[in-house]
């Protein structure tokens, strides 16, 4: 393990490859929370009691919508800035799409509705569950970016 470690720290189109995907994520995060907070406090969330229907559906309206303008925006900026993706032509640009977007509609499922609407069952506030699932789907949509979607032939 601390030999992966090591070679990991040396490889330097890694490290950059990660810290270009951690910013962009937190810009892609910075989309997803922009586009919920400005939907739920439209719809009035703010004078709706926690738990009740009317909140949970403008909280998934809001999640669903966030969703949507996040994974657009992160799939241009990972496909250019962060791996850099040769795929061109009708082809490959529409594989990595189609996978791009699959591996984001997995994690959503997973995270931004089961545990999300799980987590709010449970009691959790809105806002406090978006930030856990946030940071979790990061996590899983890197190595879904990293392993599979923009993976090089060399891989």
């Amino acid at each position: 393990m601390i030999q992966k470690i090591k070679a990991l720290l040396k490889d330097r189109e890694k490290l950059r490859e990660m810290a270009l995907y951690i910013v962009f994520g937190l810009l892609t995060t910075l989309v997803n929370w922009l586009v919920y907070f400005a939907v739920t406090r439209l719809l009035g969330i703010g004078g709706m009691e926690q738990g009740s229907a009317a909140y949970v559906l403008v909280s998934n309206v809001g999640n669903v919508l966030g969703w949507v303008m996040s994974v657009l925006f992160a799939f241009f900026t990972n496909k250019k800035y962060v791996f850099k993706s040769a795929a061109d032509g009708k082809t490959g640009a529409w594989r990595e799409f189609v996978l791009f977007v699959s591996a984001r509609i997995a994690s959503f499922v997973i995270f931004d509705l089961a545990l999300f609407n799980l987590l709010q069952w449970l009691g959790m506030n809105a806002d406090w569950d978006k930030l856990l699932m946030n940071v979790l789907v990061v996590i899983f949509n890197y190595f879904a970016s990293s392993l599979v979607i923009f993976r090089s032939k060399k891989q």
